[in-house]
Order: C-alpha cells, then sequence, then structure tokens
C-alpha cells in the first residue's frame, strides 16, 4: 500500500502581469522559501513569468490555499467573494484604496469587505497589505523582499506597515534570530493585530512576537486578555508603536486609516501586561533576537529570580564601558560567590580586576587555566548570562589572529558546556568577516550581535532586575563629614542677603523652653536637628515637617533629639525651627570638580532628587540666558522667574570667586519659590574643599 503524498501548497495570483513588481516578488518568495505550486489569474494574458494562466479564479485546478489579488479595488471585492465562495482558507487582499484614503466610497467598499467575509472561514489579510509568510509551512505569498539568509525560528512578526515587515525581517536576519510566521495587516478590516497575535499565540512554535502597531484596535477588554495569555505561555511580547507624537498619529492614520490611541494610556497597559516597548527597529529586532535566544536556552523573557549578568573581557576598557552600560540601563551584575572568585584570583596577574566586570589584563597563565576559571564563573550560582563585549573587529577565516578566533570560541564552548547563555556584542558594528559567520553557523548556542548599546538597553527589558536592590543600612560614615551645622550654614548666607525663612535656634538643653522660644514664628514649623558636620539630617530622622501649635513644635524637637541620640550622632547642638516655605520646590547645587571646574545643577526639588529627569548642568561661569533656560523646564511662577534667576546667578557668582569660594559644594533643596513672595531657601549643606561629594 502506498502511503498518500502532501499536495503541495497552491496559490492563486489574481491580477498577475509581467513587469509587475508584485508579481516578482510574489513569484519570487513562493519558489525561494518554499515549493508552491503557482496559478496566475488573468483574462488578458496567456503567462505569467513562463506560467500558463487561467482567465479566472474558478479555473484554477484545485481549491488554493491562499488567494492573492493584485486588482483594484472597484473589482477586489467581487473577487474577495468568488475566493470565499470557494472556501478559500486565506485571501491577501494587496489592493489599496479603502478606508486608508478617508473617502467616503473607501469607507464603504471597506464595509462591504468585512461584510463578504465575516462569519465565513476564509481569513482576509489586508487591504492595503503586503501578505504573510509562514515559514515553518513553507509557504510565503508576501509581496515584500525577505531577506536571503532569514531562517525559521521562534520569533513572529506583525506589522501593520508593509515596508516594515522587511525592516524587522532584516534585523532579525542581521541578529540572527529565526522566523515562524510573518503578517502584514495594512488596514485590518477582517483580520486585526490582536487576531494576529491570537494566532500566533496558537503556535507552540512561535516564542517571541515582534510587533510594529499604529492601533490595537476599539476593544482593550480583548486586547489585555490576549497580552494575558502571551504571558501565562512565556511568550514575549517586543512592540515598536507609533502614534506617539501627533506628526507620528497622522502618518499612522494616512498609512493604514488606524487611529493612534493616547500613548500614555496604551503605555500603562503595555506595562501591566509585561509587553517590551522600544522605540526604534533597531531596538526592536534585538530585543525579539535576545528573547527568542533566551527562550531557546530555557531562560525566558525576565531570566530567572535572582542573581546576574556576568561580563568578560580582557580589555578593561571595552568591559568598564559595558558594565556602566549595563548598570546605567538597569541590568543587574552578579556578584560572584567564594569558589569563582577564589578561581579568578588563582590566574589574575597585578592589575587585574576579578570582580564583575572581569579584566584579567592578559593573564599569563596557561589556557586552560584561565578557561578553569571562566568555567567558575559560568556555573556560579548567581550568574544568569555571561556578556561579552567584544572590541575588536571580527577576524578572518584566513588571518594570523588566532588567539581572537580561539577566545571568541572559547566563551562559545563554555556556553555550550554550562547551559549558560552566552551573547558575544560588539562595541560597534564592525562589518562581517567569512569567519563571523561560520562561527554563528558553529555555535548555534552562542548569540553573536553588533552593537553593545543596543543590546545593554534590551537586556535590561528582558533581564530587568528582578527586585531592587536593598538599601544600604545608613551608618554615621553615611551622614557625617566636615560640613558646618546647619545653624553656621545659615549664618553663613545670610550674610550674603539671601531670603531664607524666619527661624529659631534652641539648644540642646534648653528643649524644655521651645514653646516659649517660637513665639515669634508663624505655623507651620519645620523642626530639624543641628549637629557638627551633619549631612543629611532626614536619615537620622533629624527632621519633622507640619507643627501646627507649640506644643507639637516642643513634641517634635524632643523626637529629633532622640532619634540623634539613638543614632550615636556626635556634637548635638540642638535644633532649629523654622518657619515652613510654600511654593515650587527646586534644587539648586554648586560644586566644583577638579576637571571639570565649577558648575552648577538646576532641577525640580523635595525627594528623590535622582530620579527626576528636569534637571540642568550649567558650567560656571554661566553664560547669559543659561539659568533662566534652566529654569524655563522647571514650573516656577511666572511672575518670580526673573527674581529666582537673579538669587541662583547671584550665588553661582559668589561660588566662583566670591566669598563661597573655599567651598567644594553648596546644595540646597528645596528653594521654595513662592507666586507672590518669591523665593527662599529651606535647606542647605555646604562641604569644604577635599570633602567627598
Amino acid at each position: 500500500m502506498t502511503a498518500q503524498s502532501t499536495p503541495r501548497p497552491g496559490v492563486a495570483l489574481v491580477g498577475a502581469r509581467d513587469g509587475s513588481l508584485w508579481t516578482y516578488l510574489l513569484f519570487h518568495n513562493l519558489r525561494t522559501f518554499g515549493d508552491a505550486e503557482i496559478w496566475p489569474v488573468s483574462r488578458t494574458r496567456p503567462e505569467v513569468r513562463g506560467v500558463p494562466t487561467v482567465a479566472d479564479l474558478g479555473l484554477v485546478p484545485r481549491t488554493p490555499d491562499v488567494a492573492v489579488l493584485i486588482v483594484n479595488s472597484a473589482a477586489a471585492n467581487s473577487v474577495v467573494a468568488k475566493a470565499v465562495e470557494m472556501k478559500v482558507p486565506h485571501i491577501v487582499l494587496i489592493s489599496d484604496g479603502y478606508a486608508e484614503r478617508g473617502t467616503e466610497e473607501g469607507i464603504r467598499l471597506q464595509r462591504e469587505l468585512v461584510g463578504i467575509v465575516e462569519g465565513t472561514g476564509s481569513r482576509l489579510y489586508g487591504p492595503n497589505g503586503v501578505g504573510f509568510a509562514d515559514f515553518r509551512a513553507g509557504i510565503a505569498p508576501l509581496g515584500a523582499p525577505i531577506p536571503p539568509d532569514l531562517r525559521v525560528g521562534g520569533v513572529s512578526v506583525v506589522s501593520q506597515s508593509g515596508s516594515l515587515t522587511t525592516t524587522i525581517m532584516g534585523g532579525l536576519a542581521e541578529d540572527g534570530a529565526g522566523v515562524d510566521l510573518c503578517v502584514s495587516i495594512g488596514n485590518g478590516a477582517a483580520f486585526d493585530p490582536v487576531d494576529a497575535m491570537e494566532t500566533m499565540l496558537d503556535r507552540p512554535t512561535t516564542t517571541v512576537i515582534a510587533a510594529y502597531l499604529e492601533s490595537f484596535g476599539g476593544n482593550r477588554a480583548r486586547l489585555e486578555r490576549t497580552l494575558t495569555r502571551a504571558r501565562e505561555q512565556g511568550v514575549t511580547i517586543v512592540l515598536a508603536k507609533s502614534g506617539g507624537s501627533e506628526i507620528g498619529a497622522a502618518i499612522a492614520r494616512s498609512h493604514t486609516a488606524a487611529l493612534a490611541g493616547p500613548d500614555r494610556l496604551v503605555d500603562e497597559v503595555l506595562t501591566a501586561h509585561g509587553v517590551i516597548r522600544v522605540r526604534s527597529m533597531e531596538q526592536l529586532t534585538r530585543a525579539a533576537a535576545i528573547a527568542e535566544y533566551l527562550s531557546r536556552h530555557g531562560a525566558g523573557g525576565a531570566g530567572g529570580v535572582g542573581g546576574g549578568v556576568a561580563v568578560i573581557e580582557t580589555s578593561g576598557g571595552a568591559a568598564a564601558l559595558t558594565a556602566d552600560l549595563l548598570t546605567h540601563e538597569g541590568v543587574g551584575l552578579a556578584t560572584f560567590g567564594d569558589a569563582a572568585t577564589s578561581a579568578l584570583r588563582a590566574v589574575a596577574p597585578d592589575g587585574a580586576y576579578v570582580s564583575n566586570p572581569i579584566d584579567l589584563t592578559a593573564s599569563p597563565k596557561p589556557y586552560e587555566e584561565v578557561t578553569a576559571a571562566f568555567h567558575a564563573v559560568y556555573t556560579d550560582p548567581a550568574v544568569r548570562a555571561v556578556v561579552i563585549p567584544y572590541a575588536l573587529t571580527f577576524p578572518a577565516a584566513d588571518d594570523e589572529r588566532d588567539v581572537h578566533r580561539r577566545s571568541l570560541d572559547r566563551y562559545a564552548d563554555l556556553g555550550a558546556a554550562t547551559g549558560c547563555p552566552t551573547i558575544v556584542s560588539t562595541l560597534s558594528d564592525f562589518a562581517w568577516t567569512d569567519w563571523a559567520v561560520a562561527f554563528r553557523e558553529r555555535h548555534p548556542e552562542t548569540l553573536l550581535v553588533r552593537g553593545i548599546a543596543t543590546t545593554a538597553r534590551m537586556l535590561a527589558r528582558l533581564y530587568p532586575r528582578t527586585q531592587p536592590e536593598a538599601p544600604r543600612a545608613t551608618g554615621l560614615a553615611d551622614v557625617i563629614g566636615d560640613a558646618p551645622d546647619g545653624r553656621t550654614a545659615r549664618d553663613l548666607l545670610d550674610a550674603l542677603d539671601v531670603p531664607m525663612p524666619k527661624a529659631v535656634f534652641v539648644a540642646a538643653e534648653d528643649v524644655d523652653g521651645v514653646a516659649g522660644a517660637v513665639a515669634g514664628l508663624a505655623h507651620p514649623h519645620v523642626v530639624k536637628i543641628v549637629a557638627d558636620g551633619l549631612l543629611h539630617k532626614v536619615k537620622v530622622g533629624g527632621v519633622v515637617l507640619g507643627c501646627a501649635t507649640a506644643e507639637q513644635t516642643e513634641a517634635a524637637a524632643r523626637r529629633v533629639l532622640a532619634s540623634a541620640a539613638a543614632a550615636g550622632l556626635p556634637g548635638v547642638r540642638g535644633v532649629l525651627v523654622e518657619e515652613t516655605g510654600t511654593g515650587v520646590e527646586l534644587f539648586v547645587s554648586l560644586n566644583r570638580d577638579p576637571w571639570y571646574g565649577p558648575y552648577l545643577i538646576v532641577g525640580s526639588g523635595g525627594g528623590d532628587v535622582e530620579a527626576k529627569t528636569d534637571s540642568s548642568l550649567i558650567a560656571l561661569p554661566a553664560t547669559d540666558g543659561a539659568v533662566e533656560r534652566a529654569l524655563d523646564r522647571l514650573p516656577v511662577p511666572d511672575g518670580q522667574r526673573a527674581a529666582t534667576a537673579a538669587l541662583i546667578a547671584r550665588l553661582a557668582t559668589e561660588f566662583v570667586g566670591g566669598r563661597l569660594a573655599g567651598w567644594s559644594m553648596l546644595e540646597l533643596n528645596p528653594v521654595m519659590v513662592d507666586a507672590t513672595t518669591g523665593p527662599q531657601i529651606l535647606d542647605i549643606v555646604l562641604l569644604p574643599e577635599g570633602e567627598p561629594v
């Protein structure tokens, strides 16, 4: 008994003709990325690209698996209806002239189109799209160029822009990722982006979805169900979405008639469901490539719990740069255990760095001993992945750079032997060589990509810190320096005639008399500890805000003194009670750097200053208008901008060459700017020359 063979996929090309780019691309892709039987449909041409035509879709030898329509919109709907009648499972409508035009006729035709396919077993791709390619099934009715070196893999691609399907696939091929299914949505009349993602989630071979979208459609609940499903299945979604700017939204509408929703709300939904949103095609493809690579290693998108990344390089500059990038982007660096640390120390020469990043500065130890030390790193429980920042151009197959080839092979072999994900990323986009291409083929267990900055940024999204670093316990060394106490700092600025709230100093031994001492101050009060050299009052419980009565002020004074005693704070003098300022909080800091010289930082004040992104750095002496431009970024009351700028400029002048020239830092946080009373300096930290900031 002979087994029945599976028929070749059949594709009908309606409107195919010689000289047409669509026809060329469809023929090429169907023949290059599969073995489809192609039936050109034309009433006027006996053959197309050497293949005999049929005059009507109904005359093809059997029901096609795909019907591709390259006809104008006036005729297309009737052909779609014929394909639906024939129960063609996949209909690709490349034609435009529908809702993307914004005309009544275009909108009417698209509504009619939806009515034709709705509730049938036929799936319509488009209109105004370029089709799809199922690389695993070996059928590619896609009217767009496909990179010739694209391999089959775990990334599925969905794009509302036809041309960007090629961009995305090209980037994935560049970064060594393989594609499972690629879908061009176009207008998404009856098969929208969420439908496409649902289809991809039905495929056990899809581990990553890389998407360029302009709209999700109108049903948020449906979108969220799909995103939840992806997360539950362990499928990583990487998304570039246009429409974040007014110009971007207008272009998106003109291309696909898909209105881009409010961008901030979109971000909220995506973040809540673990979607990785990126801002460029380069980031999209790099994130997808790394995600696919990690999924092949069983690491998933989040890379496991705890631990971090190990960075290995024989160039100190490359290792340090990469460590800075990874740390800046939020990738945790692994802290090695005793075994790995001991193994590294055993092969490290003087001047080497055996923590993370590892810089052995060309260890003179035998190759096998160094390899064994690296093996201890690869198997360290704290190491989730190894990153190799490669600072050199790629060697060629026939040059004399054996040491470089051997080095890269070693990292790949260690990754294969230990199962630890290993990512080799060049510091720049060096040209591929024959050897580098062959390296990829020999070592599929290693990801080889170009450009460390994008790699670092995407590692942070795919391998984020699983929990914030534990705050370091505050000791006296963290809060004590050579700074003058708060009362002395006020006196120094008072001599410069700068505006500060009224205040009263109460010595520690006079705490019982606080209520009487502050009778002349308006409520509410701020109570601050006064101690020699204290840099950070809040860290020792030395500040109480909002005291509305004299009794509350006295109780607050007792509380901050008790907190200072509990912290073991030396040199406690008493408390400073101040009136509370009102208005907008600013952060103003004057500093000196041995290399850069004096500079000024102006930004939003209050707590968590480091997390804010509106600060400006100004070299001193400041150029005309520099302080004013910095204040333009901040919500300073319009009537007080000039007075605030003048105060900051005057302090900067004193700091550069006046009465504050002997200090290394003057930090004012906050400077409170009230719309009526103007700026006031509420808190001061001064550091003398030589004091570390």
